[in-house]
């Protein structure tokens, strides 16, 4: 879709005038509304038809979280002129409108600028506010679910350096040991699924403005919300006190069970892992697309050496 295409869809749908801003995106055409009527900014995205379960969900999810906690920063949708959340287009598309969040992206940030602590205690409140939500579209198969980290495992020999290859595999092999026979008993319920920096927006002392991109939004164990948000953080050096910091600042908004805490550490490291070899696997499979897709790859490896380093001193 063109921008001129987006804004007279926005013009019909939403009656207003806005200017259409594109949005580089891998799947959806994403496009930031400056509205002419408001002044405001919002994003519109256009999805295909074949994502209608996935699109109900994320409308449903965010429409939810609007009414139970107004201030938790996630975006808000807006109805169409007929008062719907999600706009069918005659091409079969969909379009779903929301706020556009303020702030910019926590990764373009020093590591030491950051509160962790803060960071992880914010998945909390967003973890805990969906407790008591349900969709049936969230039990969906999905590559990036660390509760099912069992699919990527052949693609750990996709992985050329020899170290890191060993580091994943080791960590696969570890969840497999002691996650996988647990799975049935651990508490369920919808998650976030990719809290990284990128999906994090904070204002100039790093507050959070913004939490976005609920793309991946699945049900699975809780306790892989907070393993997936570590295992994108860089350890510093000390993996130890990374995953302290990271139980601290959750459990001063939403408090973990011990088989939690005790999995944790091998939670993080498998979506260390898969982060390496689903981007191997698809770097050689779209060579075009390498240096993206291989984006996340030396802080997977940064803490994986770190975690190892840690497994060895204990």
């Amino acid at each position: 879709m063109s921008p001129r295409e987006a804004e007279t869809l926005w013009r019909w749908a939403f009656a207003g005038d806005a200017t259409a801003i594109p949005i580089a995106s891998e799947l959806d055409a994403i496009f930031r509304m400056r509205s002419a009527t408001c002044g405001s900014d919002y994003l519109l995205r256009i999805v295909p038809a074949r994502e209608a379960r996935v699109v109900d969900l994320q409308a449903a999810l965010l429409d939810y979280l609007g009414d139970v906690v107004p201030d938790l920063p996630v975006p808000r949708l807006c109805r169409n002129a007929s008062g719907q959340l999600v706009t069918l287009l005659n091409t079969g598309q969909l379009a779903l409108a929301m706020t556009f969040l303020p702030g910019r992206p926590l990764a373009a940030l020093k590591t030491e600028e950051i509160d962790r602590g803060r960071i992880f205690a914010e998945l909390a409140r967003l973890d805990r506010a969906l407790a008591n939500f349900d969709h049936e579209a969230a039990v969906r198969d999905l590559l990036w679910d660390v509760s099912r980290a069992d699919q990527v495992l052949s693609m750990v020999e996709e992985i050329g350096d020899a170290d890191l290859r060993r580091l994943a595999a080791q960590a696969l092999a570890d969840w497999e040991a002691e996650v996988m026979p647990i799975l049935p008993t651990l508490r369920q319920q919808i998650l976030h699924n990719d809290f990284n920096p990128s999906n994090i927006l904070v204002d100039a002392n790093a507050r959070v403005t913004g939490i976005i991109d609920f793309g991946d939004v699945v049900k699975a164990p809780l306790i892989c919300d907070l393993a997936t948000a570590v295992a994108y953080q860089d350890p510093r050096g000390d993996f130890g006190d990374l995953l302290a910091i990271a139980i601290d600042g959750y459990e001063a908004e939403y408090h973990l069970t011990p088989t939690e805490r005790s999995i944790l550490p091998v939670l993080v490291r498998a979506r260390a892992a898969m982060v390496a070899a689903i981007a191997h696997w698809r770097s050689a499979r779209m060579p075009a697309n390498r240096d993206y897709l291989l984006r996340n790859v030396p802080a997977a490896a940064r803490l994986l050496a770190a975690a190892t380093s840690d497994l060895h001193r204990i």
